[in-house]
């Protein structure tokens, strides 16, 4: 009786993950295209077949539960697809990795009941793992790594000269690049960390004492990892630590420190301890169903097949593109002059990207930079983890900060970035989104701005503009003339579009 409702139901599960494997098929060549090219997340290739494992380690006790259906699954599926239509509005991609991850779980939740669920509940969501999010604590971390460095070399007493992410020793300089972020090293051990505290530990204490530690040993690690890096470098005379020994240093010190940390954690283990042993009670038989899987099996096809599409046919209106732009010209300012893009600013997809160079009365100096995108798509988008305001390999940053804005500004503060190229130019800039009559120096709230625009069927088109000012030390001051320059309103997106 179990078994042949267990084929059926099965099935039935495949059936609709072939479903959503061809109604989705766009977002998971996405997902996957992302596990592929970005080595941060090529460790999410094993993900499946890890939660796979994980269901198969509790085979004995599924074998007593019947299948069954549930609608609490459905509606799962059914609130993951708005998940997924929102992401497609508002461009967010991790929205609808999510949600088709989500969508995974919610068709095996409602085709195989609530017993079955609560047995796989643990490798079901450690699916999310499998969602390539988390690049956007690179920057944090390179701070974090650059700071670990900094105290490892003033506590052995050398001498050390830091700004922003660039350090310096007697001997040379380092860099504390994004790949030195250890973002790699994090997000693989936090996945291997939790499949090993599911498996080794059954006390909840236990369990969460190690993924503290498993947080903060990779970051701890990393620092040091960057500290042997630079004094095996400075002991070498720079002969070792370059190239491909760098790498093989780096992962063969990570893999030595989280072998540590295992071993630690095997050792506090409570898998045998008798206290958590399972009682057989016999077979379960499955809830009386009551003639509810035609029902769910009939809505669910429903939601997978028609529900985001219908959604978005909906919604996806022909909107009017936006205007072209063009630099206004400014009262107390001469300009706008054509000038070189001299910072490497990308925003792959862009339809435009003008530059200009505005001098005032007093002889100061600013150039306005823009990318702007009258409509968003597949060939580019304003807000992208990819986009890159400077190009680091020609320009430092020295500092990153959130510029807070005196009352009269009409921004409340803006990103500000000081850039160095070599000992010849050092710039004060600032930088901000705007976008469907919202700006914003965050991506989130453009995103956000972008959807409620699509939604509505309007488009103004999306920006970035930055304004920068050179350091000049002893001469004018860079702020004052960026401040002085944005007070004037004319930068903003609604002033730049040419109407005909």
């Amino acid at each position: 009786m179990i078994a042949s409702r267990w084929r059926l139901h099965a099935l039935l599960l495949g059936v609709a993950y072939l479903a959503l494997g061809v109604g989705f098929a766009g977002t998971f060549a996405n997902l996957v295209g992302i596990w592929t090219n970005s080595s941060t997340f090529n460790h999410c290739f094993l993900i499946p077949f890890i939660a796979v494992y994980l269901g198969y380690t509790r085979r004995d006790e599924l074998e007593r539960h019947a299948p069954s259906v549930s609608m609490w699954g459905l509606a799962f599926v059914a609130a993951n697809g708005v998940l997924w239509m929102l992401g497609e509005v508002m461009s967010l991609a991790v929205f609808m990795h999510a949600a088709v991850v989500g969508m995974i779980i919610g068709c095996a939740w409602a085709l195989l009941g609530q017993s079955i669920f609560k047995q796989l509940l643990f490798p079901f969501f450690y699916l999310y793992f499998a969602v390539p999010e988390g690049e956007f604590l690179v920057p944090y971390l390179q701070d974090w790594t650059a700071l670990v460095l900094v105290s490892l070399l003033k506590l052995i007493g050398m001498p050390v000269f830091v700004e922003g992410r660039y350090v310096s020793i007697p001997s040379g300089s380092f860099t504390v690049a994004e790949a030195c972020s250890g973002i790699n090293y994090l997000i693989a051990t936090l996945s291997v960390a939790t499949m090993f505290a599911y498996l080794q530990f059954h006390s909840y204490w236990r369990r969460a004492i190690f993924m503290v530690a498993a947080v903060v040993v990779p970051l701890v690690a990393n620092g040091m990892r960057a500290f042997g890096i630079v004094m095996i470098s400075h002991l070498s005379d720079y002969t070792l630590a370059k190239g491909v020994d760098h790498f093989i240093y780096g992962w063969g010190f990570f893999g030595f420190v989280i072998t540590i940390l295992f071993w630690v954690g095997r050792s506090f283990s409570d898998i045998d301890d008798p206290r958590y042993r399972a009682v057989d009670t016999g077979s379960i038989p499955p809830r009386h169903e009551a003639g509810g899987r035609p029902l769910v099996v009939l809505a669910l096809a429903l939601l997978l097949a028609f529900g985001p599409r219908a959604g978005l046919l909906a919604m996806d209106s022909a909107r009017p593109l936006a205007d072209a732009i063009a630099l206004p010209s400014i009262a107390g300012w001469r300009g706008p002059e054509q000038e070189a893009s001299t910072l490497g600013t990308r925003f792959p997809g862009a339809d435009q990207q003008p530059v200009g160079r505005y001098v005032s009365a007093d002889g100061a100096v600013v150039i306005v930079e823009l990318a702007y995108f009258r409509e968003q798509g597949e060939k580019g988008e304003l807000v992208n983890q990819n986009n890159r305001v400077f190009d680091a390999e020609q320009w430092r940053q020295i500092s990153h900060a959130v510029r807070d804005l005196p009352a009269d500004a009409p921004l409340e503060n803006v990103n500000e970035l000081h850039l160095r190229s070599g000992a010849q130019k050092e710039f004060l800039l600032w930088y901000w989104y705007d976008a469907q009559g919202e700006r914003s120096r965050g991506g989130f709230p453009i995103k956000l701005a972008e959807g409620r625009a699509r939604l509505r069927g309007s488009n103004a088109g999306s920006a970035m503009i930055s304004i920068r000012a050179e350091v000049a030390h002893g001469g004018p001051d860079a702020a004052a003339s960026l401040h002085a320059l944005l007070a004037s309103d004319a930068l903003f997106l609604e002033n730049l579009h040419v109407r005909p």
